[in-house]
């Protein structure tokens, strides 16, 4: 069948996909990329599907995902093959039903940065896709602060807040950084195990996390 012309291509979907632990890091400095992202809508595709790929089930369908953004799958159709086309999602095998399309995650993890010598418009693109990343992760936190009381109190006395300051020299931040760094990858190597396992009964849950490092200017 066609593709409607109002609605972007998608690229045919892999003969298989490498487990998380050897997909690597992308980068992404094109601003048509970036701009992709930039919806609440596709904000909430890629952050369903992030949880659906962690806990173990290889993506879900564009009802699924509506459902949970609040729209229909018609229309949540177009902001999925525009994902599909800027290589966000890619189509995973269906689960018995031809008739079926389940999407999923095509990237591991990425870093959104725009090119030293990019012009000024890409450099609002990335601003406003690091904005929208963090506004998401805030609205992520903001649940949890609502819900916290009503939880275990073992769960509640594991989250953590914090905020100070560092004086370091450059040099020394950078130390902290890619130390910082190598622990996380260390955790995250680990969560990749659990979740390629599939052990619904491992004891574990998931917890979201974010790091914002930067001068005080």
């Amino acid at each position: 069948m066609p593709v409607p012309p109002d609605l972007p291509a998608v690229p045919p979907p892999p003969a298989a996909r490498p487990p998380l632990s050897k997909m690597d890091q992308e980068k992404i400095s094109d601003p048509e990329r970036m701009k992709a992202l930039a919806h609440p809508a596709r904000m909430a595709v890629f952050d369903f599907l992030g949880t659906r790929r962690i806990e173990g089930a290889d993506g879900a369908t564009a009802t699924e995902i509506a459902e949970v953004a609040g729209m229909t799958p018609s229309a949540m159709s177009y902001h999925l093959r525009t994902l599909a086309k800027a290589e966000f999602i890619e189509e995973a095998p269906n689960r018995g039903d031809a008739r079926e399309r389940v999407w999923r995650l095509r990237l591991h993890s990425f870093e959104i940065s725009a090119e030293p010598d990019a012009p000024e418009s890409a450099q609002i693109v990335e601003r406003e896709m690091v904005e929208a990343f963090a506004n998401e992760h805030q609205r992520a936190f903001e649940r949890w602060l609502q819900a916290r009381h009503q939880l275990d109190p073992g769960l509640k006395d594991l989250s953590t807040m914090a905020s100070g300051r560092f004086r370091l020299k450059p040099d020394e931040l950078l130390e902290f950084r890619t130390r910082f760094f190598a622990l996380m990858d260390e955790y995250v190597e680990r969560s990749n195990e659990y979740t390629e396992k599939g052990d619904e009964d491992d004891g574990t849950m998931i917890f979201r996390y974010m790091l914002r490092l930067f001068p005080n200017v």
